[in-house]
């Protein structure tokens, strides 16, 4: 039975952009140990002369500022670089996309005193995560950068939907077919340095950006994204891979 590593992140509505969005990348967790961290790890040699210690992050990178390890990306083929790396990562490897986007306005409208965001969002990846763990079956856990600092109020509200989750069930799904393809809910601070986190943190930024036609700044990214989106192995990839709420 293989195993599968789904590492999330997010990005909250404000300004322009109106989605909410939890999005990330499931790995085979053998690939992942053994192909996806020593590609990455190697990236940044390249980069950063040798050290591998630098937490990539897309708002560091577009900033490019002076003084720091992020200064390189001044130069556009550094830039370059990272995006067809990351493209190659996705589109190379048994690697599979999953997103929900809730569009926050509309979503309040339509149910005033409805679930919060954590919980529609999660639920909805959860459901496709376990879909898709089923169709293969494996089994898998979850991985989400932890709010730093403290009160951790989102890790707690997710960490909670998550228990909630497997303990009742989803709309599709009893809570025994979760039991038995979940494990856990991780949250790592951003210095734990994990690579699948870091690969993550460049998908809901331009997944909002496109949903709301702004220009993008990852390079052809979000559409090899969208070429990886779990479509539940029946070609529909905005039901199971990014669902757009509502």
């Amino acid at each position: 039975m293989e195993h599968y590593s789904l590492f999330l992140d997010e990005i909250h509505a404000g300004g322009h952009f109106h989605y909410f969005c939890l999005a990330g990348i499931a790995f085979k967790t053998t690939d992942y140990t053994d192909v996806i961290i020593p590609k990455v790890e190697q990236l940044k040699r390249d980069l950063f002369d040798g050290d591998i210690s630098v937490v990539l992050h897309e708002m560091q990178i577009h900033s490019h500022k002076s003084g720091t390890p992020f200064e390189v990306f001044q130069l556009k083929s550094n830039t370059a670089k990272v995006w067809k790396e990351m493209k190659d990562i996705l589109l190379s490897h048994d690697t599979y996309g999953f997103a929900a986007a809730i569009h926050e306005e509309k979503l309040k409208k339509l149910y005033v005193n409805g679930r919060d965001k954590y919980f529609v969002s999660l639920q909805i990846i959860i459901e496709n995560f376990v879909h898709f763990l089923e169709q293969v079956n494996g089994t898998g856990n979850i991985h989400i950068e932890s709010s730093d600092p403290n009160p951790y109020q989102k890790d707690e509200q997710l960490q909670s939907h998550f228990y909630y989750l497997k303990a009742n069930g989803t709309l599709f799904f009893d809570r025994r077919v979760l039991q038995k393809r979940l494990g856990t809910i991780n949250f790592n601070l951003k210095a734990d340095n994990i690579i699948g986190l870091q690969l993550a943190d460049f998908i809901p930024n331009s997944l909002n950006r496109k949903l709301c036609n702004k220009k993008l700044r990852t390079e052809g990214l979000i559409d090899a994204f969208e070429r990886i989106a779990y479509d539940g192995l029946s070609g529909e990839k905005d039901r199971f891979g990014i669902k757009l709420i509502p």
